[in-house]
């Protein structure tokens, strides 16, 4: 017989059991066994293995190190059985396993953080939130790297056959720069000549096929180019350099002084999508195409005063 037959995942529970419960007695209380059954089953591991799984030269029994190992690498074995069950179960009510959101940096991703708790509340799909800029995230959905993506959807825009669009909400471009910046000292119009005198903070497009975007970007300007928008700002702060940031994350770092705004005529807007194939239409990503449009018009509701 070969040696790992005897490994099962029911002598692996009555082990666990018994480091938990701290006596086979009680272990066997628990799995609703005798505890000589446990003990049969103990013996016939370490004689199968040819392993001493306990120390039994004292008044108590105890794991021997060879046997706490079995012990928690055991534990790992269970709880992957026992997952594998769990995805299994809700892939046949039609729930998947695992989803994964790509999130454009132009939005924090904490926004969509309520629809995220609701959805647990719903299914244990795993869900990966991968962080996406300018072409990469139309790419990612476009590959499969991602299932649903929310990105800005601008009039140059193309995008491939298959893919649908829900819009979201419109975001708004502030052109800033640290208040101490040599680009406030500007008196005439603000053209490109101008603006293409001062370094540009920028966030590095993902793309890894797709030809990458630029966004405010001019040829003859140089550049700093960072990998997220929080070094952006940091960036920012720091006085090295202008840029474009959304409103959603600027927050109150124009009030607080921490950034100046360089000319209001430089503001700009873009439409915010959520976009996903059609291709494969499974419960957790339909529910999420029905709640984040919901989510997003109750904050947009929430932002702009009513007149009564």
């Amino acid at each position: 017989m070969s040696r790992d037959k005897s490994l099962t995942l029911e002598a692996l529970r009555v082990l666990d059991a018994i480091e938990r419960r701290g006596s086979f007695a009680a272990a066997a209380d628990e799995l609703g066994k005798v505890p000589s059954a446990l003990s049969y089953t103990i013996q016939k591991l370490e004689d199968e293995l040819d392993l001493a799984l306990f120390d039994r030269s004292g008044h108590k029994t105890q794991f021997t190190p060879v046997g706490r190992l079995m012990l928690e690498r055991g534990r790992q074995l269970l709880h992957a059985a026992s997952q594998l069950v769990a995805d299994a179960r809700a892939l046949e009510r039609g729930w998947e396993t695992q989803l994964t959101l790509a999130i454009d940096g132009i939005m924090p991703s904490s926004r969509i953080f309520p629809v995220l708790d609701a959805l647990s509340k719903q299914t244990d799909t795993d869900i990966r939130l991968a962080h996406e800029v300018l072409a990469g995230t139309w790419e990612a959905l476009e590959t499969g790297r991602a299932d649903l993506a929310i990105t800005p959807l601008r009039k140059d825009t193309v995008t491939s056959p298959g893919i649908k669009t829900q819009f979201l909400y419109r975001e708004t471009f502030v052109y800033v720069a640290h208040p101490d910046h040599p680009i406030h000292q500007e008196n005439g119009p603000l053209t490109e000549e101008v603006l293409s005198r001062y370094r540009a903070i920028a966030v590095a497009d993902t793309a890894r096929f797709k030809p990458p975007l630029t966004f405010r970007l001019f040829d003859k300007q140089s550049r700093l180019t960072v990998s997220t928008m929080q070094d952006k700002i940091s960036a920012m702060k720091a006085g090295l350099g202008i840029s474009s940031i959304p409103l959603g994350w600027l927050g109150d770092m124009l009030e607080t002084g921490e950034l100046k705004e360089v000319s209001p005529s430089c503001r700009e807007t873009t439409n915010v999508v959520l976009a996903w194939r059609r291709d494969s239409m499974g419960k957790a990503k339909s529910w999420l195409i029905r709640q984040l449009p919901a989510l997003f018009l109750e904050q947009n509701d929430q932002a702009v005063p009513h007149n009564g």
